[in-house]
């Protein structure tokens, strides 16, 4: 079993009203933590990426939180969980570049988890009014950002985004970073098979808990895609580099 640390940077309205910088508290005690957790033995340090939500999450830029503990650190595996990867939020050749850069700085201990945002707050903030689309628009996203990594020049021309030839550098370090989504339904957990990603599972409830690891496992077994290894638990891993 592997344990990780979660930086959410939560400010409760209570305790703010109490602590004017309890904001900026929030964010440097997880990053203390998040280095002592290396000492404890923890494999990884994850952070998610938040925006428009007060109280719930200040995390906004999980790229930075990772670099600041990987320079901290030398062990602990560093992962955003996630880098939202809708092109209104953050263009997906950004998203490419980041990653890769991190993949240099952690020497190769990042991982790069993914999603689409928690809420229409969140992208409603960024022009999306439908919600529903969003999914679309990770699905043209998560087949893509590999792709800049290997090709020189890339060029895109998609329904969300799209973008002439250019050399997306840099390239990665190493071997392909580990790749995960967030998933909240059962659906995802499929999908995620189908991908070859890890599962980061955040509402686990007791249905779900018997349905979703199970047709992750039958949707690989049937998958032609070559997958991660994964096993399941509260926060579900993938292969990793050790």
């Amino acid at each position: 079993m592997e344990f990780g640390f979660f930086a959410q940077g939560a400010v409760p309205e209570p305790l703010a009203a109490v602590n004017p910088d309890l904001e900026h508290d929030r964010l440097i005690e997880s990053v203390e933590l998040a280095v002592r957790m290396e000492e404890f033995g923890f494999k990884y340090a994850w952070a998610s990426e938040h925006h428009f939500l007060t109280e719930y999450s200040h995390m906004a830029s999980p790229e930075v939180f990772c670099s600041f503990v990987a320079a901290r650190t030398q062990r602990i595996h560093v992962g955003s969980a996630i880098i939202n990867i809708t092109p209104p939020v953050n263009h997906p050749a950004r998203v490419a570049e980041v990653v890769a850069t991190l993949d240099h700085l952690s020497n190769g201990r990042f991982e790069f988890g993914t999603g689409r945002g928690s809420s229409t707050t969140e992208m409603g903030g960024f022009g999306v009014d439908d919600w529903d689309s969003t999914r679309d628009m990770w699905l043209e996203t998560i087949a893509e950002i590999p792709r800049m990594w290997r090709e020189s020049p890339y060029s895109h021309d998609g329904t969300f985004f799209s973008m002439p030839e250019r050399d997306i550098v840099p390239k990665l370090h190493g071997s392909h970073p580990p790749m995960w989504v967030a998933a909240g339904n059962p659906e995802t957990f499929e999908v995620a098979a189908r991908h070859g990603l890890g599962v980061l599972c955040f509402a686990f409830g007791p249905r779900r808990s018997r349905r979703s690891p199970r047709r992750f496992a039958s949707t690989r077994r049937r998958s032609s895609t070559p997958n991660l290894r994964a096993t399941m638990s509260t926060t579900t891993s993938s292969a990793s580099r050790t």
